[in-house]
């Protein structure tokens, strides 16, 4: 079991905070988000850690020595989406957890390891942006994913994906592997997976706004930062 953390994107929508800082380095509570991320993650024995950078990569270097992560360095993430950052790590890809730097985590939910694929979720106050959104069957299986304003569970942008699965999407990879898909910004790596439904058998593990929450704008990071100590 090992983890892929996508931390190569700019973090424009944080405005003057990601100017000459990463948003996965910024401090919740006193310690870089990122930090916090690969903590949990040793705490649950999962040592292997791949980082992708690219906008201000020189700032990750630190965490090759402190905690011993691996770095890939996307030098396209100005040109293109993240399904080109997870094909810079896919060789990595097998009995892993992907998780998006701007992922802040409010508790350890590694430490309760998934036997199976699952998609972890959090129900998101009320609001007009888009979130996507798993459907599940009465078995509990991922049968579609819908992209809404509704009041729903919604993909936190942290998944594990088991053995099979990973092969499943290491197949259909290639696909994605051209000009035309990787320089559409409305794509990211988890419609690989979203294409794949009918083949695998994805659970979900549906957590609180107390666990966890996504740093993707100024008021997410204002709310963050007003949550109560952990």
């Amino acid at each position: 079991m090992n983890a892929i953390i996508l931390a190569a994107g700019l973090g424009s929508r944080l405005k003057e905070i990601t100017k000459n800082k990463h948003k996965a380095l910024i401090e919740i509570k006193g310690i870089p988000n990122i930090e916090r991320t690969i903590l949990y993650l040793k705490e649950a024995g999962i040592n292997e850690i791949y980082i992708v950078t690219g906008y201000l990569s020189g700032q990750f270097e630190y965490l090759t020595y402190k905690y011993g992560c691996k770095l890939i360095k996307n030098d396209k993430y100005r040109e293109y989406n993240n399904i080109y950052s997870f094909y810079l790590a896919s060789k990595y890809f097998c009995n892993s957890y992907v998780i998006d730097s701007d992922v802040v985590l409010f508790r350890n939910l590694f430490l309760d390891k998934p036997i199976s694929s699952t998609y972890y979720t959090i129900t998101r106050p009320k609001s007009d942006e888009l979130e996507w959104n798993p459907i599940i069957n009465e078995s509990g299986i991922v049968t579609d994913i819908i992209i809404s304003s509704e009041y729903l569970p919604s993909l936190l942008g942290v998944s594990f994906w088991d053995q099979d699965d990973s092969a499943k999407i290491l197949a259909e990879l290639e696909k994605y592997n051209n000009l035309s898909v990787l320089e559409d910004s409305k794509l990211y790596w988890d419609n690989i997976p979203m294409s794949l439904l009918g083949s695998m058998e994805i659970r979900v593990r549906e957590l609180s706004i107390c666990d966890a929450y996504e740093m993707d704008n100024i008021m997410h990071y204002k709310f963050i930062s007003n949550i109560g100590e952990w």
